[in-house]
C-alpha cells in the first residue's frame, strides 16, 4: 500500500488500561458515555481521510467534515492495541498496524516498571502484601496516595490520611489482587509536565518537546500545551533526559510505538522538588499531538507481522 492511499481506521479505547489490568474487562455504557464526553481532544490524533471504528465494529463513523473511505484503503490503529481493539479490526474486516504483544503492553503500562527504571518520588514504594501496607500505615507521619497497577485519568486512586475503613481495606484487597499497589507519599503538585515520543520497531527514538498539563485535583486530564519558560532550565533538561532513558527501556522491553512519560514540580512538607518520572504510558495519548513534532498520520510501524518473542531486560 503506498503511502498516499494509506489511511488509518481508529479504535480510541481511552479506557485501554482496564482491559490490561482484567482480561474480562468489557465497559460499561456510562464508562464509555463519559470517555466520549472527556476524550474529544483524541480526535485530533486523527488524519484529514482517517475514520473511527465505532465499539461494536459494525460502523464505519468518519471523522466530522470527512468522508468515509473503504476498507482496503485502510490500516487499523488503536490508541492502545489490546485484544479488545484488535477484535474491533477483525469484525470490521480491516488489516493492522504493525503493534507489540500483549505481554509488552501489560509490562511496561504497569506502574511498576516506572519506578524499575528510576521513576516515582522519594519513598514511593511497590506493594503485593496487605501487612506490608498496615505496617507502613501504622508508622505513618504523613498522608499517602495509593495507586493501583493500572489506571488513567486520576482513576484507580485513594488517598490515606489516617486509618483505613472496612470499606478501604474492601478496595485495597482488590487492588493487590489486580497487581500491586504503588504507595507514594501525597503531594502539592505545583506544575504539570509531560513529554512524548516514538519508537520504530529497529530501536530508533523520537521525542518531542517539553509540555504544560492541565489536570484538575484528581489528576483528570483537563488540556496541554507547549512549555514556554514554565519549567526551569535544569527541569526541561531532566525531564528530556529521562523521556530518552525511558524510551531505551521500553524498547529493551520489547515496545515500540508512541509513549509518553507525565512529571511534575511539587511541595512536600514545605520543600520543592522535581520528579522528571511520574507515569508512562506506552501508548498514544492526549498530549501527542501537540508535544510530538509529527502528526500521527505521517508515523507508520508497517504491516502486522508475527510478533517476535519480548527482549528481556
Amino acid at each position: 500500500m503506498s503511502r498516499d492511499s494509506r489511511h488509518f481506521a481508529w479504535v480510541l479505547n481511552l479506557d485501554a488500561e482496564f482491559e490490561l489490568e482484567r482480561p474480562s474487562y468489557h465497559p460499561p455504557a456510562r464508562l464509555l458515555a463519559q470517555l466520549a464526553q472527556h476524550g474529544q481532544g483524541s480526535r485530533a490524533l486523527l488524519g484529514a481521510n482517517d475514520v473511527l471504528l465505532a465499539e461494536t465494529a459494525d460502523l464505519v463513523r468518519p471523522a466530522r467534515g470527512r468522508r468515509p473511505l473503504l476498507a482496503p484503503t485502510l490500516v487499523g490503529r488503536a490508541w492502545c492495541p489490546t485484544p479488545r481493539a484488535l477484535a474491533v479490526f477483525e469484525a470490521a474486516g480491516v488489516s493492522v498496524e504493525r503493534h507489540p504483544p500483549l505481554e509488552v503492553l501489560k509490562r511496561v503500562n504497569h506502574r511498576r516498571f516506572a519506578l524499575e527504571v528510576g521513576g516515582g518520588l522519594p519513598h514511593q514504594r511497590y506493594l503485593t502484601e496487605r501487612a506490608e501496607l498496615a505496617t507502613l500505615l501504622e508508622r505513618a507521619e504523613r498522608p499517602w496516595l495509593l495507586k493501583r497497577a493500572f489506571g488513567f485519568a486520576g482513576r484507580g486512586q485513594m488517598r490515606v490520611h489516617a486509618g483505613l475503613d472496612a470499606k478501604q481495606w474492601a478496595w485495597v484487597d482488590a487492588s493487590l489482587r489486580l497487581g500491586g499497589l504503588v504507595v507514594e507519599p501525597l503531594v502539592v503538585p505545583l506544575l504539570e509536565l509531560s513529554a512524548h515520543g516514538f519508537i520504530w520497531p529497529e530501536g530508533r527514538a523520537e521525542l518531542g518537546r517539553v509540555c504544560v498539563q492541565s489536570v484538575n485535583a484528581r489528576g483528570v486530564f483537563q488540556g496541554v500545551r507547549l512549555a514556554s519558560g514554565e519549567p526551569s532550565a535544569l527541569e526541561g533538561e531532566a525531564l528530556l533526559a529521562k523521556a530518552s532513558e525511558v524510551a531505551s527501556a521500553l524498547f529493551r522491553a520489547g515496545y515500540f510505538g508512541p509513549f509518553g512519560i507525565d512529571a511534575f514540580r511539587y511541595e512536600l512538607e514545605e520543600q520543592r522538588a522535581f520528579c522528571a518520572l511520574s507515569e508512562i504510558n506506552a501508548r498514544f495519548s492526549m498530549g501527542f499531538v501537540t508535544g510530538f513534532p509529527r502528526h500521527p498520520s505521517e508515523l507508520w510501524l508497517g504491516d502486522d507481522v508475527a510478533e517476535a518473542p519480548p527482549r528481556s531486560g
